[in-house]
């Protein structure tokens, strides 16, 4: 009895022991366990194409639009005011220079859209390309990113503006309104004004398809014109690089088809946004590849083309090229081109009015309705009409639009369609990569990715070098440095013309 005693008493010990040594280790694992759920989140940024398809993180009912209505909303964002200087692009790099640059800034734009899908993805809350920069890095870059998209925004509206204006005096002079370019844009703002009820990019998408079929008739209109008409002088272009004699202005044209090439397919400026309006954001990597597609394809086809019937010394913009008998008021191809290319640009004008009108209202009255009561919608104009006003001030008073453009190009565009997405996504796979070894995984930061990183931060930073380049360069030389003017005739400020 005292031996079996002895025994249930060691083995009541040797019980409680293991009890005891068993809830510590269950304790353990646990806060193991919690420690790797919390980095659970950010290791779905390593997840690929196929899991980040069959497991979307944004809730579904989010948004309505389709992939294919997103890919052309993409590319109508900036196809309607790049299909005119194509053929520059082209003429000025050279066919094959040309097509090489476009194919490759237009890979670095998706793959740098694609690295923002992966980080929306992984931040479903986020809504806007400044609210990612904000949850991956923290304030300073919701703050850069803030300032590079919707500058950008808020100053290519008034050449959206001008644009408009100029397609509608070259369509015909309107009696009382005279040459004055202004006048035909203070009209168009006017119709432009009503655009800021738009309020998001679902509310969209018939006026996108509308731009696609816009975009398409520039593109016919040119082809057509350029067999039906002669270029006189006709200058051959090269197959790399132009034919100007001077190093200088041969190089400072090379940048100003770099430029072209760099805002021509932009999709980093509504990623974020445009993903959030979908049924399935994930898909947004399909609308991608249909429009860099589709860009390729436009300069392939309207650019080379047009380039190989009237030569290298095409202007800057198709309608402004001396010596061709297409673009002259009453013709035909005229008339056509800048209908197109009204109805074109002003649904780009919509396009940038959307985030920036939201991003105004979201900080002035967080808690708006949104409803679509008269009392919300003047609510809402008003929150839009400080980035109306501002966009008919620039486009009545900046000396030069061209100018503007190629400025705001050099200093937002290379910025928010690589360089920005690059440092996020770089910030995002190394803390995946201290979240895996926090969980006991071996999951560096794999070679492909450092690589893709690599080359679309090294392609962004030398097209702001090309895009910087050009801008400064068309003001530096005498040969290629436009007119300036503030004012009509009736009402001239200041004006500045080469003698």
């Amino acid at each position: 009895m005292p031996f079996q005693a002895f025994t249930s008493t060691a083995s009541s010990e040797t019980l409680s022991v293991d009890v005891s040594t068993s809830a510590i280790i269950r304790r353990h694992l646990i806060q193991g366990r919690l420690a790797c759920a919390q980095g659970l989140g950010r290791l779905v940024a390593a997840m690929d194409q196929g899991e980040a398809q069959t497991t979307p993180l944004v809730q579904q009912d989010e948004g309505h639009m389709g992939w294919k209505q997103a890919g052309i909303t993409v590319f109508t964002f900036a196809a309607p005011s790049a299909v005119m200087a194509v053929p520059f692009a082209i003429s000025s790099a050279g066919y094959a220079g040309g097509m090489l640059l476009c194919i490759i800034l237009t890979s670095a734009s998706v793959a740098a859209a694609n690295m923002l899908l992966e980080m929306k993805l992984l931040y479903p809350h986020c809504k806007t390309f400044g609210d990612l920069g904000l949850e991956v890095i923290g304030r300073p870059a919701q703050v850069w990113g803030n300032l590079i998209q919707l500058g950008n925004f808020c100053l290519f509206m008034p050449c959206a503006l001008r644009f408009c204006g100029l397609s509608l005096y070259s369509i015909g002079t309107l009696g009382p309104l005279g040459s004055c370019i202004d006048y035909y844009v203070w009209i168009i703002a006017g119709i432009c004004l009503l655009t800021t009820q738009v309020r998001s990019f679902d509310n969209v998408q018939y006026f996108t398809v509308i731009s696609f079929m816009c975009v398409v008739g520039m593109v016919i209109t040119m082809v057509i014109g350029a067999f039906q008409y002669e270029h006189t002088p006709r200058i051959p272009a090269q197959w790399f690089g132009n034919p100007e004699p001077s190093p200088g202005l041969r190089l400072i044209r090379l940048a100003g088809g770099f430029t072209i090439g760099a805002w021509a397919f932009i999709p980093a400026f509504l990623t974020v946004e445009l993903s959030t309006c979908m049924r399935n954001p994930a898909d947004f990597k399909k609308s991608l590849l249909m429009a860099g597609s589709l860009n390729v394809l436009l300069f392939a086809t309207v650019g080379t083309t047009v380039v190989a019937r009237w030569g290298y010394n095409v202007g800057e913009v198709i309608a402004i090229t001396t010596g061709v008998g297409a673009f002259v008021k009453g013709d035909v191809i005229n008339t056509l081109f800048n209908a197109f290319q009204l109805g074109g640009n002003f649904v780009s004008y919509m396009l940038d009015s959307v985030p920036l009108s939201r991003f105004c209202q979201r900080s002035w009255a967080p808690d708006f309705k949104d409803t679509w009561t008269m009392p919300d919608i003047i609510r809402f104009f008003g929150y839009s009409l400080p980035t109306f006003l501002s966009a008919l001030f620039l486009s009545t008073f900046t000396p030069n639009i061209n100018t503007l453009l190629d400025f705001v190009t050099a200093l937002t565009t290379p910025w928010v369609t690589q360089i920005y997405p690059a440092v996020l996504y770089w910030r995002v796979l190394h803390r995946r990569a201290a979240d895996n070894i926090e969980c006991g995984l071996d999951n560096p930061v794999k070679r492909s990715e450092k690589i893709t990183v690599a080359l679309v931060f090294t392609v962004g930073w030398i097209s702001f070098c090309a895009c910087a380049l050009k801008a400064v360069g068309y003001l530096a030389f005498d040969e290629l440095r436009p007119s300036f003017q503030i004012g009509c005739n009736d009402w001239l400020i200041w004006k500045w013309s080469r003698k």
